[in-house]
């Protein structure tokens, strides 16, 4: 052999039978890929399929990958890894240049730099700690799922040989010359010792994945270390089973075994909510199913006829053989299309299947609960199926071509010599002799470069624009924002809304660029900026003032702080923000997901202790109600929890501003709207909800809080009007997302916020709207206007000077019905006091 040559012949003696290539294997492969194709189009659950790949992929990795680290004059780790990433990534590349291509087509650039952020990360093969990150759950098909999101398996999977080439090469360094070796030139010393770590390595996998999914079954979904187990178990049974001729006494029952195998691996995504339970213990059904189906094929003592019989000859068909060998490719094409035609075909807007939309666990757990969640329940019975119909057609055809002109020609298909690879120009000059290959190679780098460019490179754009606009001062005339709702005020046409809808980063308040607020993994309180790394203290408003005022609770406390930096100013007031994202003081809620959040449990307490350690000289303002449901659905109502916590600060003599929670914008159970994206792609309707579906006719803090020492502060009339709550008020976009308040129009709510709170007459206003949506001289009537909370100002008509008292030293007798606030000073209200006639609110529904 000449040393210059990077290739040489493989020998090989002749194998056994047992050892030749599985046809009923490939078969298998190929239902998999039917099941995951089918489920992902028409039921939009998990199907199993996935986790059948990563089970062969196991199978085929671990014994070539072992055999070859303790041959001396095996492939290096680096060839190793080249050898696999040759075979996976061409494919990869492009499937995702081409989709993201078809992205910038269909999708507004309102989602450009989302898509482009996505595509970077699957060519990384981060895609599934990237979708861990942005706490973005497995969901089915819907218009607002990412177009890449299938691809955190492939990355996964990638993440595992890496990590597992190299602890078998550095294993393999220990054994190499240590020990005897058998006829084919292993170590059965290291084979044992690598088959003993696999064993120790894949249980304590499943240890963590069963652990895990009882605590963040989000994460737990994309995790490579929650995965292990699954590849670790396909490895101990290609080492152990696969090929071991079976006693004669089961000839009889490879029958049952292939039936049974392949009824629990079909059954799986229907009646097992895997986006819930896996990789939990509950995966083993259909990895039994299919180690039960590959056991089925095993070649039996003394068996005369070879010929597969049973589910062996139905998976050897060629039907299933040719999705057997186009898998690959017909996993990355199925879901972008899949998701560029539901969104072309529903115009961006259709209806959203009852998961979170965004990237499996609890989003697509409703599915399971729900029915079926596929491209039917999206755009409809008739109109889904032609759809779905289509989709796996293209799908089919491109996988087929991908297959003859990528994945084929570009295979290894002879053995490297012996390399480290970098810096051996010998070996990187006869690699790249081929100028076909070489030029393929120059389009790869050239794709996988703009790929992760355009991401940063759009999100960079857009920010810096939006950023600039949002420094722009708003003309009032064109941009009244809730005036136009609370004052009639008049809303022109063709104005630009704003904040510019193309980034949300210009969207949020000061504390997310200042690092002024406890992030999902953080259980202390962040009281300087940076995160407590800074000596700077995390202060608005009057940050001068001798007054202070707590801001505490979520991200629905933290989008007030725009208009409370102002009102601080103004007030010479001090405002504190003491905030955990997803969390609130008073109560330990879940992940959105449903899962336990013990951090959030341990951070409100703390929250509380130190409110009540530190009282604020002007109060707490913080949320009172949230929606019926931890995903939004409505109406709203009012924890118990809250309602204790309240009464603490009361107790302690600290007073409450408790704001109503503003309207979540919901299209179905569970289905979050988000505005701006609504809004930026110009869709039919307001890109908001109807009050009523988010909304109780009165606020529920004002019977629940009655005693206590609250003040009540109520923006409905602010962002609904005529039983509507839109996206866009006055010419200003109110939501930035589906929840949250844009910090321009959080701004314009400063003097209706200022107003409610510090004028005693605005709580009489809040009673008697209680007690009219209480008791409505009409049923049938029209709900309060958009004024019930707004006394006319002076020059309006109904405007009445107020009487000064003869006695300003004695007492005026309040309005019939009217509550003392005691939000004038909250130092002189007596910490005991509770009204004799409050009842504990138990009609509260848990939350």
């Amino acid at each position: 052999m000449n040393g210059r040559e990077p290739f040489v012949q493989e020998r090989t003696a002749p194998a056994p039978r047992s050892a030749l290539r599985r046809t009923d294997i490939d078969g298998l492969r190929g239902l998999a890929i039917a099941l995951v194709v089918v489920f992902h189009v028409f039921v939009g659950r998990v199907s199993a399929g996935v986790d059948v790949f990563l089970l062969l992929g196991g199978i085929f990795f671990f014994s070539p990958q072992i055999r070859n680290a303790l041959n001396p004059a095996g492939l290096t780790v680096v060839q190793s890894f080249l050898r696999i990433f040759r075979r996976l990534y061409p494919a990869l590349v492009t499937v995702v240049g081409v989709s993201l291509i078809a992205a910038l087509v269909v999708y507004a650039p309102v989602r450009w730099s989302d898509a482009g952020m996505d595509a970077a990360a699957s060519l990384l093969y981060l895609q599934n700690l990237n979708l861990s990150a942005q706490g973005n759950d497995y969901a089915s098909i819907s218009t607002e799922v990412s177009v890449f999101q299938h691809i955190w398996s492939m990355s996964v999977q990638m993440q595992i040989y890496l990590g597992s080439l190299i602890v078998i090469a550095l294993v393999a360094v220990v054994f190499r010359r240590r020990s005897r070796r058998d006829d084919r030139g292993t170590s059965r010393a290291a084979t044992g010792m690598f088959a003993l770590l696999l064993g120790a390595a894949t249980l304590a996998s499943f240890i963590y994945a069963t652990w895990l999914s009882g605590h963040d079954q989000g994460a737990n979904y994309y995790s490579p270390l929650s995965r292990f187990w699954e590849i670790g178990l396909g490895g101990l049974f290609g080492m152990v089973v696969l090929g071991r001729v079976l006693p004669a006494v089961s000839r009889r029952l490879r029958l049952i075994a292939g039936v049974v195998g392949v009824a629990l691996i079909i059954c799986t995504g229907l009646f097992l909510d895997g986006a819930a339970q896996f990789p939990g213990p509950w995966t083993l059904v259909p990895l039994v199913g299919a180690m039960l189906v590959i056991l089925s094929g095993n070649q039996v003592a003394g068996e005369r006829d070879p010929r597969p019989t049973g589910v062996t000859a139905l998976l050897s068909t060629a039907p299933f053989q040719f999705l057997g060998r186009t898998a690959y490719s017909l996993y990355l094409w199925h879901w972008p299309i899949l998701t560029l035609a539901t969104f072309l075909v529903a115009g961006g807007s259709g209806a959203e299947s009852s998961t979170e939309a965004s990237g499996g666990s609890p989003a697509s757990s409703a599915s399971g609960a729900d029915g079926l969640q596929g491209v039917t329940a999206t755009l409809g019975g008739g109109t889904g199926a032609a759809v779905g119909a289509g989709v796996i057609g293209v799908s089919l055809l491109l996988a087929w071509l991908t297959l003859r002109l990528i994945e084929l020609p570009l295979q290894q298909t002879r053995r490297p010599r012996r390399s480290w690879v970098v810096g051996d120009r010998a070996y990187l000059r006869a690699a790249t002799q081929s100028r076909g290959k070489a030029s393929v190679a120059a389009v790869m780098v050239v794709t996988s470069a703009a790929v992760m460019v355009f991401g940063p490179t759009v999100s960079t754009y857009n920010e810096t624009r939006a950023a600039t606009l949002a420094t722009e001062p708003l003309d009032v005339d064109d941009y009244p924002g809730p005036a136009a709702f609370l004052a009639d005020a008049e809303v022109p046409d063709g104005v630009d809304v704003v904040p510019d809808t193309t980034e949300v980063g210009p969207m949020m308040p000061k504390t997310q660029d200042d690092g002024c607020f406890a992030g999902f993994s953080e259980t202390e309180l962040i009281l300087t900026e940076d995160f407590n790394d800074s000596d700077v203290p995390c202060a608005y408003g009057d940050t001068e003032a001798d007054r202070t005022m707590y801001l505490a609770g979520g991200s629905h406390s933290e989008h007030f702080l725009p208009a409370l930096d102002e009102i601080g100013q103004e007030q010479g007031i001090r405002i504190v923000p003491i905030l955990k994202m997803g969390c609130v003081v008073g109560m330990a809620l879940p992940r959105v997901s449903g899962d336990d959040y013990p951090e959030c449990a341990e951070w409100q307490q703390k929250a509380q202790d130190y409110i009540v350690d530190n009282p604020p000289t002007d109060g707490v303002f913080m949320t009172v109600t949230r929606p019926t449901t931890i995903r939004g659905d409505g109406p709203d109502l009012i924890p118990p929890e809250y309602v204790d916590v309240i009464g603490r600060f009361s107790d302690a003599g600290i007073h409450t501003w408790g704001v109503r929670d503003t309207p979540w914008l919901m299209t179905g159970p569970g289905a979050q709207l988000d505005a701006r994206v609504c809004i930026a792609e110009e869709r039919d309707g307001d890109c908001g909800v109807a009050q009523d579906d988010a909304l109780l006719p009165a606020n529920p803090a004002l019977s629940a809080l009655d005693g206590l020492d609250v003040t009540h502060v109520d923006l409905t009339p602010a962002v609904c009007h005529d039983g509507r709550c839109p996206g866009v008020v006055g010419n200003v976009l109110v939501y930035r997302d589906t929840q949250h308040l844009t910090d321009r129009f959080s701004e314009l709510l400063a003097p209706e916020i200022s107003r409610q709170m510090f004028d005693p007459e605005a709580q009489v206003e809040q009673s008697e709207a209680a007690e009219a949506a209480e008791n409505p001289a009409d049923e049938a009537g029209p709900r309060p206007g958009p004024d019930v909370f707004r006394l006319p100002k002076p020059g309006e008509d109904g405007y009445v000077e107020p009487e000064e008292p003869d006695d300003p030293e004695g007492s005026v007798e309040p309005d019939a019905g009217w509550v003392d606030p005691g939000y004038v000073d909250p130092g002189w209200v007596d910490p005991g006091y509770v009204d004799p006639g409050y009842i504990d609110p138990g009609w509260a529904p848990a939350y």
